[in-house]
């Protein structure tokens, strides 16, 4: 089968490899899209040492099961689905407590396990949820749009009336729409004004200006970098909620005293727990009553897999490369 593979980082070709054996307990879905991130680009910019060269790379996809291993009950075949790419252990201490995000012996699609962006993808049945015959620019972002809608679902209390997000990549776009269905404004900030201007025309929200010295009592940060945490904390108001979705290695800068006298509180937020997060995102999106395919500004076919890298490194909006031309 043809696959996307980075040969080094900066690198992606499609070429031939290995078709995918299947497990007993396994599904093979015939790969119809899958959208770009930015776990792919740090991938793919070497910041995530890929396991091995070449790697298939790629993680949100969909597409149609075309074969079942011997436990699976063969009517699924045919079925169209979206990958949940992040597998965990069943067994862990943490996923005793329902909290499979933080099992140490997770395996991630594209990250540590083979990726999404090939012709044929084989995962557990468990991980291919059923979808309603939906417009391939929504199917792609079911899975960050579960992302968002876990960490939304994690607070303790109830979400205010205004919101900032920071950083309009597609993590912030995405969390934006989340909290638009909840009936918040939402203000973004982002350093790259293409971005903030594509989410104030497709989601109407309102851009926050440099100097504007407008507080929050709720703020996220979708990017992670020291930066962007500072102006996190610089816009929260007293006792604000910030939550985490970034990933970042770099160390950012909180006192004790800023802590303590504006009354933060700071909640980091990673993937999704399985069943439950994956099962009520896909039941909503397949509703119809959320369409998070609003955010998406780039489709590019497999053969120009390298330009849709390279794209969605700055592009305003999400990116996603179709691999079926009948894809949904």
């Amino acid at each position: 089968m043809l696959a996307a593979l980075l040969l080094e980082p900066g690198r992606v070709v499609v070429d031939e490899v290995a078709e995918p054996e299947v497990g007993a307990q396994d599904v093979r879905i015939a790969i119809g899209g899958v959208g770009l991130c930015g776990s792919d680009m740090s991938v793919f910019s070497g910041k995530w040492q890929a396991p091995s060269y070449p790697w298939i790379v790629g993680h949100e996809a969909f597409g149609i099961i075309d074969a079942v291993g011997s436990e699976v009950a063969a009517s699924r075949v045919g079925e169209l689905v979206v990958v949940e790419p992040n597998i965990a252990c069943g067994s862990c201490s943490q996923c005793a407590q329902e909290r499979t995000s933080a099992c140490e012996r997770r395996r991630s699609v594209g990250m540590n396990r083979p990726g999404a962006l090939a012709e044929r993808l084989v995962v557990p049945a468990s991980r291919a949820w059923p979808m309603a015959p939906l417009e391939p620019r929504d199917l792609v972002c079911v899975e960050p749009f579960t992302v968002v809608e876990t960490a939304l679902r994690r607070l303790p209390t109830a979400l205010p009336a205004a919101a900032l997000v920071i950083g309009a990549g597609a993590q912030g776009l995405l969390m934006s729409l989340a909290l638009q269905r909840r009936g918040a404004t939402v203000h973004l900030a982002d350093i790259n004004r293409d971005r903030v201007a594509f989410a104030s025309e497709v989601l109407g929200v309102e851009a926050l200006e440099p100097g504007d010295g407008q507080r929050f009592p709720f703020v996220v940060d979708s990017t992670g970098v020291p930066a962007a945490m500072a102006e996190a904390i610089a816009h929260a108001e007293v006792g604000a909620t910030i939550v985490e979705l970034g990933l970042d290695a770099h160390p950012f800068e909180l006192t004790a005293e800023t802590l303590v006298r504006q009354q933060l509180v700071l909640r980091g937020s990673l993937t999704y727990d399985h069943p439950r997060d994956f099962r009520s995102t896909t039941a909503l999106i397949s509703t119809g009553s959320v369409s998070p395919g609003r955010v998406v500004s780039h489709e590019f076919p497999f053969s120009e897999a390298q330009s849709a890298f390279e794209t969605c490194a700055t592009a305003a909006g999400k990116t996603w490369i179709r691999l079926s031309p009948e894809s949904a």
